[in-house]
């Protein structure tokens, strides 16, 4: 009964956040709205017992990719007068055009037959993911993080370079 709840919270927690994130004129309120959107989609990892993957979508979605598009938001904001605003331009057409996508996956998942069974987990996923990366998927993983070096080098090197352009 309490997951149940928890979920409710969470699902209509993100609902709220991802209608703010669309109709907020404000980029960086929008930002702030997608970073709810997906901290609640964490919770409700959590409630599924997919530790690994809220922990995941924590530290690479809400806290990468998020705090990324501020910071691209403020440094390339050449306008000084405010905030960076969006210009929403067919509001109505494009909440039907939605609604309507949403009313065909409501039909499809409601019309098959969907069985629940819950299955107990015995084993501890983040433990196994980490084996995993350690020893088979070792190659993978280096190659993982020497791109993402050579990635933040490059990016050093450009800010670097525009810097002294200007």
């Amino acid at each position: 009964m309490t997951e149940s709840i928890f979920f409710f919270v969470f699902a209509g927690l993100a609902v709220l956040a991802t209608g703010f994130m669309i109709y907020t004129k404000n980029v960086i309120h929008a930002a702030y709205g997608l970073a709810l959107v997906l901290l609640c989609l964490a919770a409700l990892y959590v409630l599924l017992n997919a530790e690994f993957l809220a922990v995941v979508q924590i530290f690479m979605y809400a806290g990468g990719v998020v705090v990324l598009l501020v910071f691209g938001i403020m440094l390339t904001n050449r306008n000084r007068k405010g905030p960076p605003m969006t210009g929403h331009r067919q509001v109505l057409l494009s909440s039907l055009i939605g609604l309507g996508l949403f009313a065909i996956l409501l039909k499809v998942t409601l019309g098959e037959e969907l069985q629940w069974t819950e299955r107990v987990i015995e084993q501890d996923q983040t433990k196994e993911v980490g084996i995993l990366f350690l020893t088979d998927h070792l190659l993978a993983f280096e190659l993982i993080a020497l791109l993402l070096l050579m990635a933040l080098v490059g990016a050093v090197f450009l800010a670097k370079k525009s810097s002294e352009n200007g």
